[in-house]
This record gives structure tokens, C-alpha cells and sequence, in this order.
């Protein structure tokens, strides 16, 4: 009885780390705001690429786009951009981290990792006792 009650409590708490990240993934911040910030950004960055197509075709077609149209595409990329730092101000959502950043010891590490620092003093004991077992199979001769 003891490894199946054992057996349904690691089954537990495995379905509960499971649930945990879907259950905070499935809160957004959706509110009415921020869902129509979202839309005008989808919709300059839909009309910045429509913009930007045509310029490419126009030049696959070997014409030369002039100054007008290339303001109409530096206008439009500078309103998608525009429309999507509003949609992550308005929704909250940055993506990025917030606060301050501390490396550990190395470029980006939190910290030392224990299976790192045990693989390490393995391989220096290893060999240690290499050089041990060579000094006691000659001898002692170091010649």
C-alpha cells in the first residue's frame, strides 16, 4: 500500500508542476485596451509590409523607386513601430527583463553548478590517482 499511495503522490505533484506554467501562460492581460492596441499594430505592420512588397517589386521589375516612395515606407515602418511599443505599453507585457542584471562568475551564470564543480574534483582526484597507482607499480623509480 506504502508505493502506491507514494506512486499517486509523485503522480500528483507532477500534474501540478505541469498545470502550474499553463495556468499563469493562460492569464494575459487582455483587456479592452490592450486588445485594440494589438489590432493597430497588426494593421500598420500589415500596411508597412503590403508597402514594402510593392517597393520590392517595383525594383525585381527593374523600375526605380523614387524619394515619395521611400518616404511612404520609412512613414509606415516608423507607425508599426510606433503601434507596437503602444500595444506592449498598453498591454504590459515587455517580454524583457525589468530591474537590474548581475552576472555570476561567468558571462551570463547565476552562479556555480554543483554537477560542474563535481565533475571537476572527479577528474583532478582521477588523476591523482593515476599518478599514485603509476608511482606504486615502478616503484617508486622516477627515472
Amino acid at each position: 500500500m506504502r508505493t502506491v499511495s507514494t506512486l499517486a503522490g509523485a503522480v500528483a505533484a507532477g500534474a501540478a508542476l505541469l498545470a502550474a506554467p499553463a495556468a499563469h501562460a493562460a492569464t494575459p492581460a487582455a483587456s479592452a485596451a490592450c486588445t485594440a492596441a494589438v489590432d493597430a499594430a497588426n494593421k500598420a505592420e500589415a500596411a508597412f509590409q503590403a508597402a514594402l512588397a510593392d517597393y520590392n517589386q517595383e525594383i525585381a521589375a527593374g523600375g526605380h523607386p523614387g524619394s515619395a516612395e521611400q518616404a511612404n515606407l520609412d512613414s509606415l515602418k516608423n507607425a508599426a513601430s510606433l503601434a507596437t511599443s503602444d500595444s506592449v505599453r498598453v498591454c504590459g507585457a515587455t517580454g524583457s527583463p525589468v530591474g537590474t542584471m548581475t552576472t555570476g562568475t561567468g558571462s551570463t551564470s547565476t552562479g556555480h553548478v554543483g554537477l560542474d564543480l563535481a565533475a571537476g574534483v572527479g577528474l583532478v582526484g582521477a588523476a591523482g590517482l593515476t599518478v599514485a597507482l603509476r608511482r606504486r607499480t615502478r616503484g617508486g623509480d622516477q627515472a
